[in-house]
């Protein structure tokens, strides 16, 4: 069990509140002053209704309390792999574990942090990355713990965004300085780290997406025309791939050949998919963001929550400052046919507004946090 305990009574509850500003350091907005106007808003359906509910439903909500992350992974029991789930409540920080076929739940970590937003674990479940709200309210405090572990350690205070690595042992983080940013790769069980970049503009998003290769891209906002640049962290090249696109936001497939990306248009955010090796770029005909979304391992299908009704124009701005909420249907993308499968449609049962998607090893079951209420759930595939 983690041995470590903080507690500050100014933040004893959990950051949900939209309207704060340490809320509003962990969204992925830019520092520009412009904020969204009050307009009449475009609203655009998505999806025709009138399905029926099914009696055994598909959905089934994991936890009762709002998570900060969590990992899918194999948990030996009686020599016997078996799917796993670990979750860090948001409020406290303590750690849970679900084995997925017996559904029975304990708390494996009573280690306080209060105020947890978010957490990242590496492969085995075993070592997290605590991200939440510093003591005087206005900058993020990062720390790496271990289960088992005596103790643990702070991270750079100026960490602004972290990504993990596809082998699930490292993580790269963007950390500002007075120059702009550097990238730093850090891994889980070591105490070395190793600068691989350096920029002087400091608006970047890391998705670390294949094993030397980290997409990072800027900051979005309705407002501005983004860009995606792949970095090579071996030698520490900085190549574009795409850009002028607005409200860019991205999700890149496992081998770093395609992006599905959300373009902000006037009618609402569009989902596309960018092409590496082509160089091209194709339109999915579906309104919804990247965020939304998880890549299957076949690199070509992506299973995307949809929402079922668009209001607005502004994105993903809106969704991100929570002026928004969606009611999401759950489809599977085929990128290369555009065909689409839906699976479920939560507006018949408990309104879902989807984000942190991620799958089972055999992708026959998906989870995702709930923004509406930040509670964990899954979903039968």
């Amino acid at each position: 069990m983690l041995g470590i305990y903080f507690y500050n009574k100014s933040r004893g509850v959990a950051v949900t509140d939209p309207n704060t500003s340490i809320y509003q350091k962990f969204n992925p907005f830019g520092t520009s002053s412009k904020v969204p106007t009050t307009t009449t808003p475009n609203e655009v359906t998505t999806s025709t209704t009138g399905e029926v509910i099914k009696e055994n439903s598909r959905f089934h909500k994991i936890t009762d309390f709002a998570v900060a992350g969590a990992v899918f992974f194999e948990d030996m029991r009686d020599g016997v792999a078996v799917p796993s789930l670990r979750y860090v409540e948001r409020a406290t920080g303590h750690i849970y574990q679900i084995y997925l076929d017996t559904k029975i739940t304990g708390k494996i970590s009573n280690s306080t942090i209060p105020s947890v937003y978010e957490t990242i674990f590496n492969g085995s479940g075993t070592s997290i990355v605590y991200r939440y709200a510093s003591s005087d309210d206005k900058s993020i405090t990062s720390f790496l713990a271990s289960l088992g572990g005596k103790s643990g350690s702070f991270l750079n205070p100026d960490i602004t965004a972290v990504s993990l690595s596809p082998d699930k042992t490292k993580f790269f983080s963007i950390i500002k300085n007075k120059n702009g940013v550097i990238g730093v790769i850090k891994p889980f069980d070591e105490t070395k780290t190793s600068q691989v970049f350096t920029s002087s503009f400091s608006e970047w998003l890391p998705q670390w997406v294949t094993n030397q290769g980290v997409y990072l891209t800027t900051k979005p906002s309705y407002l501005v025309d983004g860009s995606t640049f792949s970095l090579n962290t071996t030698n520490g090249t900085l190549t574009k791939l795409f850009g002028g696109i607005p409200g860019l936001t991205t999700l890149a497939s496992s081998n770093g050949n395609l992006v599905l990306y959300g373009a902000s248009l006037n009618i609402g955010p569009k989902l596309n998919v960018f092409n590496i090796k082509n160089h091209t770029s194709f339109d999915l005909d579906i309104y919804g963001l990247p965020e939304k979304c998880v890549w299957s391992n076949d690199n070509i299908n992506a299973y995307c929550a949809i929402p079922n009704t668009i209001i607005g124009t502004q994105y993903p701005d809106y969704w991100y400052q929570g002026l928004i909420s969606f009611e999401d249907r759950f489809i599977k993308i085929n990128t290369q046919t555009k065909e689409t499968t839906t699976f479920a449609n939560s507006s018949n049962e408990t309104p879902i507004d989807a984000t942190n998607l991620f799958l089972s090893d055999k992708e026959n079951s998906l989870f995702f946090i709930n923004k509406k209420d930040g509670m964990l759930w899954s979903l039968d595939l």
